[in-house]
């Protein structure tokens, strides 16, 4: 019983992470196109 527990303080963490990276790539992304979209338009 114990193991599982140990496992789930490893897995839990781990599986929330994921979700979270992939949500800060494509943020960064689409951040980064709308600062060259607004060079392209001299705006900034």
């Amino acid at each position: 019983m114990e193991k599982f527990i140990f496992m789930y303080l490893i897995l839990i963490p781990v599986f929330a992470a994921i979700p979270l990276l992939i949500l800060y790539f494509i943020i960064k992304l689409a951040v980064k196109n709308a600062i060259r979209e607004l060079r392209k338009e001299n705006t900034l």
